[in-house]
């Protein structure tokens, strides 16, 4: 908000416009000896709403931070080679057909591409929007755009402030509905005294329940709080709701202990299974995220008291849990890494895991294209032989059989094991010379 918006002031020459100053009243204080007329601007900013909502507290620097930031990026002076900026004085269809209409929704909203905006609503809505009959289809701006002579280039700085704030008003929405909810249980706490009282009462009487279940909200947010995980603030605090529910209602009061030490263990566990399922990748059970955490902390502990991981033996030992199970819970529970990631965090190395990975299980497209030349140069070198050498030499190597020795290869031919051995030498030298081989060589 800059003081030519909360007063509606149609001087498009005056500087707090055309520099966005935030501070108006310091800008005329630090020029008024150089620029007389200053002065009068003085007196008026005394009494101006304004720079009353600056000393009240109801406008502050967090509302500019995103412009300043902006403004910075375009006040470098950056070459005109690299500069990503093209340095205009005019880009919009407003600068550069000289309109006076302050109200125009392209000056207001900083419409890029004023004909696309107006293409769909008509020429009649067209004319009321901007108080003009000007076409789009015969105006120079859009041929401007159609020529290349305006570009996005251009524009960088305008769609860099609307990206954020578009985000800085996501945050916002996010921020106030976490706000509401804080404020709305603050104003209903319950003292020690009243929640014995209710205690009693949850397990028969449903309003009872339902103002035990509102004075212990704050338990499930002071939980959520403490949880570090992708899943939002209110997701967290809506799975913990779950678990407060199923507490109130599995609580015997006549047991003795404080309610908050049972509900906090729904709580955890609803929000754990909430992250089990949602947060990661691969869905892991709940029970064994619990387990995991808690040989991590064991983990931890031990490193901080002895300055050295423990050993699988010691966690087994401390634990009670045996060896194996201790090892596949930790590599189920590893955070999966992506085969595209980088292995280095340096800029110039664009090497990732998936050029070092190999499958030693499966042939290469070449691989496979080599062995079936190979096979298929054989068995034409084996149709040159025989039907006995070509018996005696597949069983023996076992191509397309199970492999034999000479002696029962002899069995099933009635012939000697000698035999058979000169039978398969004279083949193989026949084989030896056939092109086909040669060339596999």
């Amino acid at each position: 908000m800059y003081c030519f918006q909360a007063n509606k002031c149609n001087n498009l020459e005056c500087p707090v416009r055309k520099q966005n100053l935030s501070r108006c009243w310091e800008y005329f204080e630090k020029n008024a000896a150089e620029f007389p007329e200053y002065k009068k601007k003085l007196e008026t900013c005394v009494k101006c709403n304004y720079r009353l909502g600056w000393d009240i507290g109801l406008i502050s620097e967090r509302l500019f931070e995103n412009k300043i930031a902006i403004d910075e990026l375009i006040t470098e002076k950056p070459s005109e080679q690299d500069s990503p900026l093209k340095k205009r004085e005019k880009r919009f269809c407003y600068e550069i057909m000289d309109c006076k209409n302050l109200n125009c929704p392209v000056r207001e909203q900083q419409i890029i591409r004023c004909f696309k905006y107006f293409e769909p609503k008509g020429k009649e809505e067209k004319e009321k929007l901007t108080c003009c009959n000007r076409e789009c289809e015969g105006c120079f701006y859009k041929s401007g755009w159609d020529m290349g002579l305006l570009t996005e280039d251009d524009f960088l700085d305008v769609i860099d402030r609307k990206k954020n704030s578009l985000k800085r008003q996501s945050q916002s929405k996010v921020d106030l509905i976490v706000e509401l909810y804080m404020s709305e249980l603050a104003k209903k706490p319950l003292s020690r005294k009243e929640e014995k009282e209710l205690e009693k009462k949850i397990a028969s009487d449903k309003k009872a329940s339902e103002l035990f279940l509102i004075g212990n909200l704050k338990l499930v947010t002071k939980i959520a709080q403490k949880f570090s995980t992708k899943l939002s603030l209110m997701d967290l605090i809506q799975e913990g709701n779950i678990g407060l529910i199923k507490a109130i209602s599995k609580f015997d009061y006549r047991l003795g202990y404080k309610f908050s030490t049972y509900a906090a263990y729904w709580i955890k566990y609803y929000m754990q299974k909430a992250v089990s399922e949602q947060a990661v990748s691969i869905s892991i059970p709940c029970h064994l995220i619990a387990v995991a955490n808690k040989i991590k902390h064991q983990i931890r502990k031990f490193e901080e008291q002895l300055s050295r991981a423990p050993t699988i033996d010691e966690l087994s030992n401390i634990l009670g849990i045996a060896k194996e199970k201790i090892i596949n819970i930790l590599n189920v529970t590893k955070s999966p890494v992506s085969i595209q990631s980088k292995v280095s965090s340096d800029d110039d190395n664009e090497e990732t895991l998936e050029f070092y990975i190999e499958d030693k299980h499966t042939l290469t497209p070449e691989e496979a294209l080599l062995e079936k030349e190979k096979v298929d140069l054989l068995n034409e070198a084996l149709e040159t032989l025989n039907e006995r050498q070509r018996y005696v030499v597949e069983n023996f190597y076992g191509i397309n059989c199970e492999e034999a020795s000479l002696a029962e290869i002899g069995r099933r031919t009635n012939i000697s094991r000698e035999r058979a051995r000169q039978i398969l030498h004279s083949s193989l030298v026949k084989l030896s010379q056939y092109p086909s081989i040669l060339s596999l060589k």
